[in-house]
């Protein structure tokens, strides 16, 4: 079948997830709590009256609500996707042609780059500096000078954790005629999101996800937020039916209980702090700064406490490529999760 796969689909490698059994999962970023315990009643309530034999709405208008009411937005501005990759995937397909170019940073999230070369893009990442800081005036000039259909920016950004300034994302929508994609996954660890910034301007689109700070990893809801014009063009690409009944039933039912989610948000930040604090105590290992729930670490002694760490079944997320050499990433776990990890690092370094 090789023979058959477009040239440029032919050298992707697949997206490979590790199916080792673990006892303390900490390489994805996922909220540590299941919330589901807590709401799992609602959920049984509202499975008495579905009918499965039916098609799911296919534009998820309840949820649209939802979303819109959370950040002040109309249901009109909001598309949902199963999980934000599918949005990704969907702005990509919408306005990407052969050979024009998408711009990002590097590193970041590796989907950008995935989609872009499947839809036959020319894909550019800027090298963030040294200590991460990302490089808006290259961006911009790269983005301009290759007349660049597409900006991503990953804010806070995976993997490193980086925030962007509101001032430098604003920066990059006024200096570039690029339509502007700011990446939100981590957006509630931040308390500051580029949302208000839709309304001034028509070329920003803002995604988010329900995976990360609302605990919804294995239901796959993603969302993306963008003016009425934006999303007259999004809507004639998106997939019919593409979110599950299921799927937009539990998402409705945690936007209904946002004071629950706001709640443990809170509780992640707190662990946040105190895991970044008790890392820094620690010698030999370096500890970046983070508006997200995980935290990039560089050590001489990286490939050692990978080791271990899965000696111990304890994942975390280790990278091959230079401009993250000698660097892993942790999420933030509960407290139990992040004494173990402590431990272990303790042991080793």
């Amino acid at each position: 079948m090789i023979n058959f796969m477009k040239e440029r689909v032919r050298f992707l490698k697949p997206y490979e997830i590790s199916n080792e059994i673990i006892k303390t999962k900490l390489d994805a970023n996922e909220n540590p709590y299941n919330l589901f315990e807590i709401l799992k009643d609602q959920f049984i309530e509202n499975l008495k009256i579905l009918e499965l034999n039916r098609y799911p709405d296919t534009n998820s208008d309840e949820l649209r609500e939802c979303f819109a009411s959370y950040l002040g937005l109309k249901k009109e501005n909001i598309l949902c996707g199963n999980g934000s990759d599918e949005v990704i995937q969907t702005i990509i397909n919408t306005f990407v042609g052969e050979d024009e170019y998408v711009i990002t940073h590097s590193p970041t999230f590796s989907m950008y780059k995935i989609f872009t070369t499947i839809a036959g893009g020319n894909f550019t990442q800027i090298p963030c500096e040294d200590d991460f800081k990302i490089d808006v005036d290259k961006i911009i000039k790269e983005a301009n000078e290759r007349s660049a259909k597409l900006i991503f920016l990953c804010n806070p950004n995976n993997p490193t954790g980086r925030v962007i300034p509101m001032d430098d994302i604003e920066k990059v929508l006024k200096e570039t005629k690029s339509i502007v994609i700011v990446d939100e996954a981590y957006s509630e660890f931040l308390d500051e999101s580029s949302i208000n910034l839709i309304k001034k301007y028509d070329h920003l689109i803002v995604l988010r996800t329900l995976s990360k700070a609302f605990a919804l990893a294995g239901a796959r809801i993603g969302y993306g937020a963008a003016s009425e014009r934006m999303m007259d063009a999004l809507y004639r690409v998106k997939a019919p039916y593409n979110l599950n009944v299921f799927s937009q039933m539990i998402g409705k039912i945690y936007m209904e209980n946002i004071e629950l989610i706001q709640e443990y948000i809170e509780k992640i930040k707190k662990e946040r702090t105190y895991l970044y604090e008790e890392l820094r105590n620690i010698k030999t290992i370096e500890v970046f700064p983070t508006g997200a729930n995980f935290i990039l670490i560089r050590s001489k002694k990286a490939e050692e406490i990978i080791k271990v760490c899965k000696e111990e079944k304890i994942s975390i997320r280790a990278f091959n490529e230079e401009l993250l050499k000698n660097c892993f990433r942790i999420s933030v776990g509960s407290r139990e999760e992040n004494n173990e990890l402590l431990r272990v690092f303790r042991k080793v370094v």
